[in-house]
């Protein structure tokens, strides 16, 4: 656990390259399936993602490859509901 003096420095092990990705849905979310989507990604470490955005037709992450597959991240999203459309990723440049 991280006390609150760390910073983000500290917290990292320098080992972290995250990759982006965007994922496009092929229906609209609800605002219920929204939430459980929410939910399920707030689940996962916080240290998985650099950053997460969720709209109702795309969802934009910045993930850690180290600690969440593209796999099973899509597995997650697709467990809460979401239909994947098509997948863009940047891959990280040492993976």
């Amino acid at each position: 656990m991280t006390t609150p003096n760390e910073s983000d420095s500290e917290k990292r092990s320098g080992a972290e390259e995250f990759v982006a990705a965007e994922i496009e849905l092929a229906e609209p979310l609800t605002p219920e399936q929204e939430k459980i989507l929410r939910d399920a990604l707030g689940q996962m470490p916080p240290q998985t993602f650099d950053s997460c955005d969720i709209g109702t037709e795309k969802i934009s992450v910045s993930y850690d490859p180290t600690r969440v597959t593209k796999n099973e991240l899509l597995k997650k999203i697709v467990e809460a509901g979401a239909k994947v459309k098509r997948v863009e990723s940047e891959a990280s440049p040492f993976l």
